[in-house]
């Protein structure tokens, strides 16, 4: 480039001058445009290098920092701190407990005087005795002796696994005469032909892994240790053969049953499934547990149902909840609302805890204080919203609606300007842009528990259910075959109705292995109704030691 010296510049006309002047604005336009393209460029890096922090942020407080909202409140116990629980809770200054506080009581009540006795009600007691030789106690007193009250305590005493072999003798008759006539006892019907399986056996290993989250194969290795050899595809053929066999009739009946509720809470989780009706998938493929449930706070007889299936697809809701008429509450996803949409007389409910749920996440995964941001305010809104309707649960149904259109609708309807009015304010793609969004996005279904005052603000009842699974599925990864996905579906869903109908599963179990196979040539299933957990012959019968007063 030329430079002219100021002699030259001196020396310039008009127009060339102009002609300089005006190619100086061009140069200069030109790099202001190129710095205003380079500060864009920076800014949106920036806000993707916040959005990637804020993820980064909030995925580890969901891996590693502790999940339950109620942490927000500080002191509480959370399920992390519980697998530490040794740690935790050691204090070596703590006295020992009593039986009274090892042994669950049938109902938590201030102690009273023979209180222990209740407690034990119905355990086996063996009575040891402590006493001295005739000879000693001669030597001890010479002038004659008497004996006092016994001093009496008591400890608790654990008989592991027992194992006893049944060895049927069935005794068969004939005539004397030799004509042929030949008459056996009856014997019980037996669980699968030609198997050493019991109901009692069976009991144990679906309680074993269904109940208690111990996979087939640990149930093997502890049988093992105890002398019995048990594989892991044995166990497996008998808890498929028993669902497909048996328990499919009672889960069956329940599905009828679940449909006499007008409102049922939803909800799914993803399960891999290696085997798919027999074709072998390679690393599996994602499918999906759903779960079905009653409000057992509207409702005497509880009823929990999963339902496995290979996808998410609406289908498959659609033909669980075919008969269904009523309110179905759920965590937003989609395909319900499309169900609603096909279907008028099939509502959809919303739940504000999940509305609620990123909000609480970017609060716990930023340091500091979250005073003043979007996510406390917004926290804080439905906080209290949750927190009024808690008060109105004891209340009849219409009064429980009357209270919420007179106190909650006004707040309602103020979230819903503030959530509007801030989305315009924040990058939309952020989490508390997504957060924003989500209620707008659900703004009909979070509104439905305003109509009716048997609808929660909540779908934790189908949260609850499900989580068993989710613990379980923890311990075994992954499900072998659909076949075997079906028959956990049947029986999750019979263990968890016999909890919500506080019986004791296993007794439960073996009751129905052994009461149902009595009929299998039945034409009538009526049978059924006095097995279900509700039934006063099975509440008399397996009761768990366990209600809440």
């Amino acid at each position: 480039m030329m430079i002219l010296s100021e002699d030259q510049l001196n020396s310039l006309n008009r127009e060339a001058l102009i002609i300089i002047v005006a190619s100086l604005q061009d140069q200069l336009a030109s790099v202001q445009s190129q710095l205003d393209t380079a500060n864009t460029q920076l800014a949106d890096t920036n806000r993707q290098i916040e959005l990637l922090t804020e993820q980064i942020r909030i995925m580890n407080q969901r891996h590693f920092g502790r999940q339950a909202e109620s942490n927000l409140t500080e002191g509480q116990l959370t399920l992390f701190d519980s697998f530490n629980e040794a740690e935790m809770t050691a204090d070596e200054n703590a006295s020992e407990p009593e039986i009274t506080e090892v042994i669950i009581a049938s109902y938590r009540r201030k102690k009273t005087i023979g209180k222990r006795d209740e407690d034990l009600d119905g355990l086996p007691t063996r009575i040891i005795e402590h006493s001295l030789s005739e000879e000693e106690l001669i030597r001890l007193f010479p002038d004659g002796y008497k004996e006092l009250p016994n001093e009496v305590y008591r400890r608790l005493h654990i008989i592991p696994e027992t194992f006893i072999v049944d060895e049927h003798h069935v005794h068969v008759y004939a005539s004397k005469n030799n004509d042929g006539t030949i008459v056996k006892a009856p014997r019980p019907t037996d669980l699968f032909r030609n198997s050493i399986a019991t109901p009692s056996l069976v009991a144990s290993i679906l309680n074993g892994k269904y109940n208690n989250a111990l996979p087939l194969e640990r149930q093997s290795k502890a049988y093992k240790s105890n002398g019995i050899q048990l594989s892991t595809n044995t166990m497996a053929n008998w808890v498929i053969r028993s669902a497909d066999s048996y328990l499919s009739l009672l889960y069956d009946r329940l599905h009828e049953l679940i449909y006499e509720n007008h409102i049922i809470h939803a909800d799914e989780t993803p399960v891999k499934v290696m085997r798919i009706d027999g074709a072998k998938i390679k690393n599996g493929k994602k499918t999906y547990m759903w779960v079905y449930r009653n409000s057992p706070a509207h409702s005497s007889k509880p009823i929990v149902l999963y339902d496995w299936q290979p996808s998410r697809r609406a289908d498959h809701p659609r033909e669980f909840l075919k008969d269904f008429s009523g309110i179905a509450i759920t965590d937003g996803y989609q395909v319900y609302h499309k169900l609603s949409k096909e279907r008028p007389d099939l509502l959809i409910g919303g739940c504000w805890i999940h509305a609620r749920r990123p909000f609480a996440d970017f609060i716990k995964s930023i340091k500091g204080s979250a005073d003043g941001t979007i996510a406390h305010k917004a926290y804080s809104l439905i906080t209290e919203m949750l927190h009024i309707d808690n008060g109105f649960d004891d209340l009849p149904s219409d009064d429980r609606l009357k209270q919420r259109q007179l106190i909650l609708t006004e707040k309602v309807d103020a979230y819903f300007e503030w959530v509007k009015s801030k989305y315009n304010q924040v990058t939309h793609n952020s989490t508390i842009g997504k957060a924003l969004a989500y209620s707008i996005h659900q703004e009909p279904y979070l509104r439905t528990f305003l109509t009716d005052g048997d609808v929660p603000m909540d779908n934790n009842y189908a949260e609850q259910a499900i989580r068993p699974f989710t613990i379980g599925r923890k311990n075994f990864v992954l499900i072998e075959s659909s076949n075997g996905a079906r028959a956990s579906a049947m029986i999750y869903s019979l263990v968890e109705t016999a909890k919500a109908n506080y019986l004791n599963v296993y007794q439960y179990l073996e009751l129905l292995l052994i009461e149902i196979p009595k009929h299998m040539n039945d034409t009538n299933l009526s049978f059924l109704d006095e097995l279900l957990p509700w039934a006063p012959g099975i509440q008399e019968k397996c009761p768990s030691r366990y209600k809440k007063s």
